[in-house]
């Protein structure tokens, strides 16, 4: 039996709503193949969506779930959730697959003696349908707060960028400053070597007169 239930989950993204579909399916896990829920993530991490709900069900249950490396799961042992155990414990099963860009997150209730169903435990089970759902708004909401930092992180790069332009501008100001003076200076130079070649022009000439009337004396004698 495959049973669905649509909610709409705002996410604060492109498009204002995203559907969120909780399906109840048999699934192998360590205790065999027993019936789940599962929520398909769209465009998550598998690895970051394992994070995010040992951080939920701190958060929101108060459990404090423990990772099983052997079976790659995490365990939330004698959970204490009303909704669920009806004024008994139960123990939440999670694991994560990855599948292509999005997650799926598998989720089973153990009772105690057998695995939550919608058709023997209706009402529990559409606690455990909110639940799930609940927490793929908190996987929405940490996925959209990654894309803010990400764009703050943007923000801070290109503020970083147009300080350093405006510090080149202020060193090509400098250099244009430092050019000008320069061009000035030789400029005055110029003017001050035209003076000198003037004057050296009438030195030479003064001296060539001198030259002729020496030679004239010369040429006297």
């Amino acid at each position: 039996m495959i049973r669905f239930i649509w909610i709409s989950i705002f996410t604060i993204c492109a498009l204002p709503f995203t559907q969120a579909q909780v399906v109840e399916r048999s699934v192998g896990m360590s205790a065999g193949v027993q019936n789940a829920l599962v929520l398909e993530v769209p465009a998550v991490d598998a690895g970051l969506v394992s994070d995010l709900w040992k951080d939920y069900m701190k958060d929101f249950y108060r459990e404090k779930p423990k990772w099983q490396r052997k079976d790659k799961e995490w365990l939330s042992d004698d959970a204490d959730i009303a909704a669920l155990g009806m004024g008994n414990t139960v123990d939440v099963i999670a694991k994560t697959e990855q599948k292509g860009d999005n997650t799926f997150i598998c989720m089973w209730i153990d009772l105690g003696g057998a695995y939550l169903n919608s058709s023997q435990h209706r009402e529990r089970y559409t606690e455990a349908e909110k639940m799930l759902v609940r927490f793929g708004l908190e996987v929405a909401r940490a996925k959209v707060k990654i894309e803010l930092e990400e764009q703050e992180g943007m923000l801070k790069d290109f503020n970083r960028d147009l300080e350093r332009l405006a510090a080149d501008k202020e060193r090509y100001e400098r250099e244009i400053q430092r050019a000008k003076e320069t061009i000035a200076k030789a400029e005055k130079d110029i003017e001050d070597n035209l003076k000198a070649q003037e004057e050296m022009a009438a030195r030479i000439k003064a001296q060539e007169g001198v030259i002729k009337s020496v030679q004239k004396r010369l040429n006297d004698l």
